[in-house]
């Protein structure tokens, strides 16, 4: 894919400052491959469409929602519009607070280029410290995360990853669709990059780098050790989309598994000394669970 063509979407909701250092980042790429960024606004309310109408850059394509989708719909609706309004060949796809590197996209290119048969890949996602991005290590085809974590291979086949600089080939959304827009928030990459990889190989690229400038770097899914109160209510999502994503798996083992971890967080939450927002954190597993079995969410294709 040495002339391959290249969308960039980025999804931003409130985080406007953020927004502009990561539009900055990526229109700065060292390759003349990025044609197109589509900046996906879910009705902000903090000068984000004023700050966008305002942009002249030719390669900028942007879209404000009448509502907040949230990230799911988000990407869903970028993706979208990757499909439908360009040819591009590739879609690269990011949160508002994902900082690419100048030579993150053509890293991720070089992986295309000498793996022809690779349908996706996915960046080495750092925290502001320059340590590992806790919650954006992808997982290795082969299970752990010592081919990732701990290797020294430039490339790694891959099962899922998050959506902090991850590429797909536009014939791959055509295989697999389009992000589950239901789960709103959280998991929603992980259940979409699993798909993808069912469809075809994904890898990681350790010399593709990308900043993730969160405001802290937990662990992920972690509700016993969640200390801000504001982000409880996604867990309500996290435990119902962990769900739905466990059952297309296809696997009876897989699916109890993710019981046994959701049974292990409510053990942890009840029993262990100084948890705070305990008892709120044990309904939301409750409720959560609860709502993942009844969640059926059809997937959407292009």
């Amino acid at each position: 894919m040495s002339e391959a063509t290249v969308s960039a979407v980025i999804v931003t909701y409130n985080r406007l400052e953020l927004l502009k250092v990561s539009i900055q980042k990526v229109l700065g790429q060292n390759t003349p491959a990025l044609k197109h960024v589509i900046i996906v606004n879910g009705a902000s309310t903090d000068g984000t469409r004023e700050y966008l109408d305002s942009l002249a850059d030719n390669r900028l394509i942007i879209e404000h929602l009448s509502e907040n989708l949230g990230g799911a719909g988000g990407f869903n609706w970028g993706i979208r519009q990757f499909y439908e309004k360009t040819q591009d060949d590739l879609v690269w796809v990011m949160d508002d607070d994902s900082m690419p590197t100048e030579t993150a996209l053509s890293k991720l290119l070089t992986m295309f280029n000498v793996n022809s048969d690779v349908g996706w890949g996915a960046s080495k996602v750092n925290w502001i410290d320059g340590e590992w991005s806790k919650m954006n290590v992808p997982a290795p085809a082969d299970g752990g995360k010592t081919a990732v974590f701990y290797g020294q291979d430039n490339w790694v086949p891959i099962k899922h990853a998050t959506f902090v600089s991850t590429i797909f080939k536009r014939e791959l959304i055509q295989k697999a669709g389009l992000p589950q827009k239901e789960y709103f928030i959280w998991g929603d990459d992980i259940e979409f990059t699993e798909r993808c990889s069912r469809e075809m190989t994904g890898y990681f690229v350790r010399d593709s780098i990308v900043i993730h400038a969160s405001k802290s770097n937990p662990n992920p899914g972690d509700i016993v050790g969640e200390l801000d109160e504001a982000r409880l209510p996604r867990y309500l999502l996290e435990y119902r989309n962990r769900l739905l994503t466990s059952r297309r798996r296809h696997s009876l083992f897989k699916f109890i598994k993710t019981l046994g971890h959701g049974v292990l967080d409510f053990i942890k939450t009840l029993c262990l000394p100084s948890v705070k927002y305990r008892w709120r954190k044990l309904k939301i597993i409750i409720r959560g669970t609860i709502n993942g079995f009844k969640f059926h969410p059809e997937i959407e294709k292009v």
